[in-house]
């Protein structure tokens, strides 16, 4: 099946056409200026970032999740978990914030409405997760949360 110069082919044919009319139609994001100017970072170290509104913030972008990860390795007791369980699972202990994979989500609750915080997800070599699943950092306070379950 071919659309706009484009083939497709196969049992997502539908799919695929239906996804490509929808983003062909959809106003650019980031022509809004909501998110910085197109082709700029949207938010720079210190600054927080714009939101449309209150229920709407953007991803996290790298500079945040490396921010994330060094205020919750110089937590006395979570940083000290978190080494201890890297040095089990990569066989060599932690030298620095770099060495982790981590993967974050916006967090809105528990007093975080106003402040932008990130829930960490931390992955070690072997594809081996540690459960921080409840841990929240608070970059606007660079303050560290554990949610209670």
């Amino acid at each position: 099946m071919r659309r706009r110069g484009l083939a497709v082919a196969g049992t997502g044919a539908a799919l695929a056409l239906a996804l490509t009319a929808c983003l062909a139609e959809a106003p650019d994001w980031r022509a809004s200026g909501a998110y910085g100017a197109p082709g700029q970072e949207a938010t720079a170290p210190g600054v927080p970032p714009p939101a449309a509104s209150p229920s709407m913030r953007p991803a996290p972008a790298p500079w945040e999740e490396a921010r994330a990860t060094e205020v919750l390795l110089a937590h006395p007791a979570l940083g000290r978990t978190v080494r201890t369980a890297y040095a089990r699972a990569a066989g060599r202990p932690l030298r620095s914030a770099a060495d982790l994979r981590v993967h974050t989500l916006i967090f809105r609750r528990h007093g975080c409405e106003a402040h932008r915080c990130l829930q960490l997800f931390v992955e070690f070599p072997g594809h081996r997760w540690l459960d921080v699943g409840r841990v929240i950092v608070d970059l606007s306070t660079g303050g560290v949360r554990v949610l209670k379950w």
